[in-house]
């Protein structure tokens, strides 16, 4: 069985990229593919390895972190970093994140046996670690735009895509736990999770919404999630008189329970890769209204339900405000994805994931 690691910054239940390096690393060890070791640089939640199969290992650098750690991190010699990670103990050794993860591999000098590769969750606007990409060789894309997109602007390296398996079972089974908070009865319930920063568009939701309500529409918002705008969100609530529109649920282990209970999950991102809370809310059964960020278009096409609007503020006001008037579609939706949602299934895509790192080859 090969040996691989999966090397990203954070091991955390909030973190989208240390979701998916959970379900990689459960889904490869269940199925007895690779023997799996997590590297993360940072954080590494002890409560999140009750997720994990019981032969993956998790192994961090540093094991906490602190506003500015990245910085001083970057200008470690990358020789150090390589001597605690180890590259050379695996048979394969992924950079899963963009950033030091990547650095780290590109410069690990290996024997030729050890395969390396890059992930790309969202997309190297500008190609900024080209070179890395160069001496690693090999970069999956989480997306299939985005593979096509690297292809034509770095020919000279090996591009493939693989979307991120997800736990389906760790999902759902998570969405069966119970609420704290009632669910309203007043139109319908939204929801979002996430990083509450500024790239996730919540400010823009938020007063898209207010004007949605302004013109008589019912609804509730739950946000799920902590960050660096937390107290600027909470006031423009405040300002706009939303407070029993939108309720701020904080920082969640379990955002699945929440999640199960809502009747449409709400991207407004400016930019995602492949998003992990799309697909883990269709898993639950809940359909998915997105801006038009990287992946989106493929998530809501293989649902066969679901909507995407642009990424302007006006196009999420108008697909907003459409679905918010006639919410029978939402319930055409529920109903379509009860035969849809396999399609995430973490068996669905396994294959390709396989294929990818090539753990079916001697």
């Amino acid at each position: 069985m090969k040996k691989i690691c999966l090397i990203f910054n954070h091991f955390r239940h909030q973190d989208g990229v240390g979701r998916s390096a959970l379900a990689v690393a459960n889904i490869l060890s269940r199925n007895k593919l690779a023997a799996v070791t997590l590297i993360p640089i940072y954080t590494d939640e002890k409560s999140f390895h009750n997720l994990l199969e019981p032969q993956v290992r998790v192994k961090h650098i540093f094991g906490f972190y602190f506003h500015g750690m990245p910085h001083i991190v970057d200008r470690l010699p990358l020789g150090w970093l390589n001597k605690m990670i180890k590259p050379q103990e695996y048979d394969i050794v992924v950079g899963f994140q963009f950033g030091i993860s990547i650095r780290c591999v590109a410069s690990a000098k290996l024997d030729e046996r050890i395969a390396k590769f890059a992930w790309m969750h969202g997309y190297d606007n500008g190609l900024t670690l080209r070179d890395e990409y160069e001496r690693i060789g090999k970069v999956v894309c989480v997306s299939k735009c985005n593979a096509m997109r690297l292809r034509s602007e770095l020919p000279t390296i090996v591009t493939d895509y693989s979307y991120n398996p997800i736990d389906e079972k760790t999902v759902q089974e998570s969405g069966l736990q119970p609420s704290p908070v009632s669910k309203p009865i007043n139109g319908p319930l939204l929801i979002t999770v996430g990083r509450l920063s500024p790239e996730k568009g919540f400010g823009r939701l938020i007063k898209v919404l207010k004007k949605i309500k302004d013109e008589g529409i019912a609804f509730t918002l739950w946000i799920v999630g902590e960050g660096p705008l937390d107290s600027d969100l909470h006031k423009l609530v405040h300002d706009l008189n939303l407070e029993n529109d939108v309720l701020f649920l904080g920082r969640q282990n379990n955002p699945h329970k929440f999640t199960a209970k809502a009747d449409l999950f709400v991207c407004s991102s400016y930019s995602e890769g492949y998003s992990t809370v799309c697909t883990e809310a269709i898993m639950l059964g809940v359909p998915v209204l997105s801006t038009n960020v990287s992946g989106a278009e493929e998530i809501i096409e293989e649902a066969e339900c679901g909507k995407v609007v642009g990424l302007d503020d006006e196009s999420l006001y108008n697909g907003l405000s459409e679905v918010l008037q006639a919410p029978s579609v939402i319930d055409e939706w529920k109903n379509t994805l009860l035969t849809t949602r396999s399609r995430f299934y973490a068996g669905t895509r396994i294959q390709r994931l396989v294929n990818t790192l090539k753990l079916n080859e001697s």
